[in-house]
């Protein structure tokens, strides 16, 4: 069973037997052996395995919108945070560009799973082993770093990226950055002793954190950039570009198929900002695999895409938004001089622009979003 095949069979198990307890049992970790309450689809989602919008409609052909609506709100936040990430690209790259100062002992120590607070040291051992964490505790995680260990918000960030299977650009920066206060200016999460006893189910007792920092502060003001890819171009090409960052291709299987050749990259960690682990690394890898497997024409080159694209210069590419690919994709385009016609989803065309303010008034186009994509 390849990495698709996987992907959807899990999909459709658990929305047969267990997306209706969703909304009452989510915020409960049972541990890294019993996540029935949650999907685990998330390293499937974030690689675009399974689409975003292809996730809700699997969803509603099965249940009804009123009993699933707190699944498929969580998914829209992944489409909310690569939108709101996408329209101010820069948050990204002062992420990029962070460099600690003064004494990493303690972040030594935290990364070691060595701080002696059992919870948060038990589930850095469980994200390097498992390469995941239930969404509740990367909340807990994520304030126990900041606010009681007094680490930065961008080295947990990295950490991050370099162990989660389903670590993304836009949802892994801008969750960190709201747990920090920065997202929602002045509104921080300060994780609580008897929260996370009540919702590990009283795994963990006896421990105390920080429950009295400030948030985060920062003086920079990101402005609103305009979405460049709005328009969605036909072929221009025989040659096709893809990253790790969008395998999906249920609803583009014959338009894939007309390209004289597909390039698939997963990037090695010396052409990476954050390099990642090996584990996430296999992970990507035996993604782009599977999707190669359906297309005879497709063709790996991570180590030699340099050597080619200097041959071809012409491309078309499947838009993989702020992140690594497309940090990548640019340095390649500028360096040699390449014309890439860069290919957006009608569905992400719609959603970006109104990721300019918060999520709950994000929120309220969900059904407009429901419409298009049941059309």
């Amino acid at each position: 069973m390849n990495m698709h095949e996987q992907a959807y069979s899990f999909l459709n198990v658990y929305l047969e037997n267990s997306v209706l307890i969703y909304a009452k049992s989510r915020n409960f970790d049972f541990g890294p052996n019993n996540r029935r309450n949650v999907s685990t689809l998330s390293k499937f989602v974030s690689h675009r395995i399974i689409l975003e919008y292809e996730l809700v409609l699997e969803a509603l052909k099965k249940h009804e919108y009123q009993t699933i609506e707190k699944f498929i709100q969580e998914v829209f936040w992944r489409i909310y945070w690569k939108g709101w990430l996408e329209l101010r690209p820069k948050v990204w790259k002062d992420f990029l560009d962070y460099r600690p100062d003064g004494n990493l002992k303690i972040f030594e120590t935290a990364v070691k799973g060595e701080t002696g607070i059992v919870c948060f040291d038990d589930w850095v051992d469980e994200l390097k082993t498992t390469n995941y964490l239930h969404n509740h505790t990367r909340m807990w995680f994520a304030s126990i770093w900041i606010f009681t260990l007094k680490l930065p918000w961008q080295l947990g960030a990295r950490f991050f990226l370099e162990h989660l299977y389903d670590g993304d650009a836009g949802s892994n920066t801008c969750s960190w950055r709201w747990i920090a206060g920065l997202q929602t200016k002045g509104k921080h999460y300060l994780a609580k002793p008897w929260n996370i006893e009540k919702y590990t189910n009283y795994r963990y007792s006896n421990f105390q954190l920080n429950e009295k920092s400030q948030p985060l502060y920062e003086s920079r003001a990101y402005t609103i950039e305009p979405f460049l890819y709005q328009n969605r171009k036909e072929i221009s090409n025989d040659y096709l570009l893809l990253t790790d960052s969008d395998l999906s291709f249920k609803d583009r299987k014959e338009f894939y198929s007309k390209y004289k050749k597909i390039f698939l990259i997963s990037l090695s960690n010396d052409k990476r900002a954050i390099p990642i682990s090996k584990s996430v690394s296999e992970f990507k890898d035996n993604a782009i695999s599977s999707f190669k497997s359906y297309f005879p024409q497709a063709e790996r080159c991570d180590s030699n895409f340099e050597e080619v694209a200097s041959r071809i210069i012409n491309f078309d590419v499947i838009y993989p938004f702020v992140g690594e690919n497309l940090d990548y994709i640019k340095r390649l385009e500028s360096g040699l001089k390449l014309n890439l016609n860069f290919l957006t989803r009608r569905e992400d065309r719609f959603c970006i622009p109104l990721c300019k303010r918060g999520f709950f008034d994000f929120k309220k186009n969900i059904p407009e979003v429901i419409k298009i994509i049941t059309a």
